[in-house]
């Protein structure tokens, strides 16, 4: 019952011991204006609540009038009643209560959306909040203070909300807010955000002049490409081989998209700089195989893990200090001790990235073998074929 809901799941949480973690799962049905009475509409999230979960979790279904569109509110319990298990929210269960939702309507005559129209709504929305993530991380790692932060946001086209703890964007044609750490998970509360813009202080003032970053994205790029194309049997090699192969993020393409600075073009120079990295780092180091890979990546780790729990502990006692004089010099030592965390986290990171381009980079040759063999046998089978009909 409503007035009783919350008691009644946290008893079930108790019940179980499982009162940690992710406390319920929200999900949204809506209908067509005008098509329904907000009684059908109510009817119909009943049973769907009652069909997908009713026998295993808790659930509230609200039908709410305050928009043209009537739509359902669904708040699950994550703790199950039966069994105590965790509810585990995966795209199988989306895609039942899309399947679910849909059936329902077509037996009450209403609307729904066909397979293309949801397509390509999912992967509108699953491009946006992709470059949502790109743009917010670039914005971190460029700028110099939380102003500067919301600046470049801006500069990109989002409309900011900063309210309290909360911090939301959204960029057009979009008109919904996004709260940033609701979407993101924690690594992106504004306390967070803050730490990161003070660990990762730019190597570069930030510009919003889009012909900057991509000359200094490019000069980069084709440095560090044409002093690995002496060394044809190293991982560098390899990679650009591949990139240029398949035409990936080529000077004259990255050009024709610069009208203005985007999501989309940052993401395309944030890779494009993230190439450069990698090649610079194998040459720097000399790393020319998977186990001299290994052997930096483990020394690294070594290197940086002490620091990192140094850092951590100003933190700590950053929140315990009272005086904004007090804070400030902390914050230096962090500043500080973060500009000798950053090159080795960085380099970690290009260890890994590196191990992933290379293991695709192998699959696609493995599937460029099989292609190959595979046309090669088919050829002989005919020619079989056509030698056998004219021994005959």
């Amino acid at each position: 019952m409503p007035d009783t809901s919350y008691h009644e799941m946290i008893n079930i949480k108790k019940q179980f011991f499982k009162t940690d973690g992710i406390q319920c799962f929200h999900a949204v049905q809506s209908f067509v204006k005008g098509e329904i009475t907000p009684e059908q509409a109510h009817e119909i999230g009943m049973k769907l609540a009652e069909e997908l979960w009713g026998d295993k979790f808790q659930v509230v279904v609200t039908t709410h009038l305050n928009t043209e569109n009537l739509h359902n509110h669904f708040i699950l319990n994550s703790v199950s009643f039966l069994d105590g298990k965790r509810f585990c929210n995966t795209k199988k269960d989306y895609a039942l209560m899309r399947k679910t939702s849909d059936r329902l309507c077509e037996e009450y005559g209403l609307n729904v959306l066909s397979q293309e129209e949801k397509y390509n709504k999912y992967a509108t929305s699953s491009l946006y909040k992709e470059l949502m993530k790109d743009s917010i991380d670039y914005a971190i790692e460029n700028a110099k203070d939380y102003n500067e932060f919301i600046k470049i946001l801006q500069d990109l086209g989002y409309v900011i909300t900063d309210k309290n703890e909360t911090l939301s964007i959204r960029r057009d044609p979009y008109k919904r807010n996004t709260s940033i750490e609701r979407q993101f998970g924690n690594k992106y509360s504004k306390e967070n955000i803050y730490r990161r813009i003070l660990e990762t202080q730019p190597l570069y003032p930030y510009s919003s002049n889009p012909m900057i970053l991509m000359t200094r994205a490019c000069e980069n790029y084709n440095k560090q490409k044409e002093r690995h194309y002496q060394n044809k049997g190293s991982i560098a090699y390899l990679i650009y081989q591949y990139e240029e192969l398949f035409g990936i993020n080529t000077e004259n393409t990255l050009k024709s998209k610069m009208t203005r600075m985007t999501p989309t073009l940052i993401a395309e120079l944030k890779q494009l700089d993230e190439f450069s990295n990698q090649a610079r780092f194998l040459s720097r180091y000399n790393i020319n195989t998977s186990q001299d890979l290994l052997n930096f990546e483990k020394s690294a780790y070594e290197k940086v893990n002490p620091l990192k729990s140094k850092r951590e502990n100003l933190w700590k006692k950053h929140k315990r200090v009272k005086t904004d004089e007090e804070k400030q010099i902390i914050e230096n030592e962090i500043v500080k001790l973060s500009k000798q965390i950053a090159p080795i986290t960085e380099e970690i990171k290009t260890c890994r990235n590196i191990f992933q381009r290379v293991e695709k980079i192998k699959q696609h040759q493995l599937h460029e073998q099989i292609e190959q063999e595979k046309s090669q046998f088919e050829k002989e089978q005919e020619k079989n074929k056509k030698d056998k009909n004219k021994a005959r």
